[in-house]
């Protein structure tokens, strides 16, 4: 296996960004809901968690049972990563630990970082030899990394694997594992050469096919030349340890091998003047060319098997949550949201949004997002424009609340799941004083620790006060994941009492 090590000083690449401090606050906050309920000491834990990333994370070492030492610091100061998520055969990966935060002065060592793969269920696929010798790390400051390049083709075949960075120290106990993912992809730069080839000689190149493929293509050059993680596999590799246990960042930004074909076949049925999406259904991947800065921004479609042109389907427009993509309400849940609108018969359109944190606003150009591929839709499919929805997840929550007021005229109800707090109240009130009276279904858990059911409480009152016309539904021993999934079915019944009994018009 051709293999090189290298050492780095000072490297940007090594620096902390918000989404890592962000996420380590959720992350703390979850976690000290069960230490609380356990008993624990707050006080500590409540001062560490107001100072940064540094503060966070020790706090969730404490709150995980395991005492601060020199070690255990060390974990949180160190961080593991590589610098792409897909590689062609034959080509290599650097793989590097990085300070992130000073090294503990205590810490003696020597410390080393094993590197094995490891298959989907944990076991060991081929281990990557010597691993990176971290030795005698005091001294070492923020910025500093030590790393190995390697050809993982040589050691794995094509597909997805998972590489697993294990710090140990020099007695060869474990003291934490950090992961990343990559895919291996087959004659990957021959293949992208010929892809883009094709689209670039297509007559029509505005089709949604054309910008399906281009999309498509594009995500995976980046891919090839980053780490290409939006959500949670793109935080710090303590915190993406923490979100893994947890089942979060475990499903992959998109399949690239399928992507890549997908893009191919339709970029040479075009060529061959067939359109691959003028009758397709199910799963849709689709992509436009944003009207606010001219990206090509994907998002997903399903269309229920039965969908017949001569008819008007209802639509709801779906907002995923922090750390999450336009591939959530589709593949995540369970799979409930495409099972269900399939059986009730109701498009869905899931929308990016600019990213895992940005709320949907209008600066970051999630709000166009919205607007934008809701038109889309309304377009290309047979909708009743009286029957759109919008709902969303978390931040997706917070975004169907202030976009589903802003643009009331557009939506004939709203379906805010894990995303309302008691400072939605005023707004609320301002917005039933002008007489609009849209439906909504306001989903909560009782056990969500980043959005307490007691806020949640407080606008149903305030609704309820105004005579509006929003359904509670608190889930007993729910959490703030738990509940995006037992809520569902009791959002279809509730979306086919609005549209069998024609209620919800909105703002018109």
């Amino acid at each position: 296996m051709l293999l090189t090590l290298f050492t780095v000083a000072g490297a940007a690449w090594a620096q902390l960004n918000q989404a890592d401090t962000v996420f380590a606050g959720l992350a703390a906050r979850t976690a000290s809901l069960a230490y609380k309920n356990h008993g624990g000491d707050m006080a500590p834990i409540n001062k560490l968690m107001s100072a940064g990333y540094p503060g966070l994370t020790h706090a969730m070492v404490v709150m995980n049972g395991i005492p601060w030492t020199p070690d255990s610091e060390l974990t949180t100061a160190l961080d593991f990563a590589i610098n792409a998520k897909v590689v062609g055969t034959g080509e290599q990966l650097r793989a590097r630990a990085m300070f992130v935060l000073d090294a503990p002065a205590a810490a003696n060592g020597p410390y080393k970082m094993t590197l094995d793969l490891i298959k989907a269920d944990g076991t060991e696929e081929a281990a990557v030899e010597p691993g990176i010798t971290l030795g005698d790390v005091r001294g070492r400051r923020t910025g500093e990394m030590i790393g190995l390049a390697f050809d993982p083709s040589k050691i794995a075949p094509p597909g997805l694997h998972t590489i697993r960075a294990t710090l140990v120290d020099g007695n060869g106990t474990r003291l934490y594992e950090y992961y990343r993912s990559f895919v291996v992809v087959k004659d990957l730069g021959k293949r992208l050469g010929a892809l883009d080839k094709t689209l670039e000689l297509l007559p029509e190149q505005k089709s949604p096919a054309a910008i399906e493929a281009r999309q498509a293509m594009q995500a995976i050059e980046e891919a090839h030349e980053t780490y290409y993680a939006p959500g949670f596999q793109g935080l710090t590799g303590f915190v993406f340890t923490d979100m893994r246990k947890a089942g979060l960042g475990l499903k992959e930004p998109m399949d690239f091998e399928a992507g890549l074909t997908r893009a191919t076949l339709f970029a040479n049925s075009l060529k061959e003047g067939t359109d691959p999406l003028a009758t397709a259904k199910g799963d849709l991947y689709m992509a436009y060319r944003s009207s606010f800065d001219g990206k090509l921004v994907p998002y997903r479609v399903y269309v229920p098997t039965s969908y017949s042109p001569s008819k008007k389907y209802p639509l709801v427009v779906l907002l995923h949550g922090a750390g999450g993509d336009e591939s959530d309400f589709i593949e995540a849940y369970k799979g409930e949201w495409p099972k269900l609108a399939e059986q009730h018969g109701y498009i869905l359109a899931s929308v990016t949004g600019r990213g895992p944190l940005s709320g949907y606003s209008k600066e970051s150009g999630g709000e166009q997002d919205v607007l934008d591929v809701m038109e889309l839709v309304k377009q290309r499919y047979s909708i009743d424009s009286s029957k759109v929805f919008l709902g969303g997840h978390s931040m997706g929550g917070g975004g169907t609340w202030r976009l589903g007021m802003a643009y009331s005229a557009d939506f004939a109800g709203l379906i805010p799941i894990a995303g309302t707090s008691a400072q939605l109240a005023p707004g609320l009130d301002a917005q039933m004083k002008k007489g609009i009276r849209m439906p909504v279904l306001m989903i909560c858990g009782e056990s969500d620790a980043l959005v307490p059911a007691p806020g949640c409480r407080v606008v149903a009152e305030k609704a309820k006060e105004l005579k509006a016309p929003v359904t509670y539904k608190e889930y007993p021993g729910a959490d703030h994941l738990s509940v995006a999934v037992v809520s569902v079915p009791d959002i279809f019944t509730w979306l086919d009492e609005q549209t069998k009994s024609g209620a919800g018009s909105g703002g018109r």
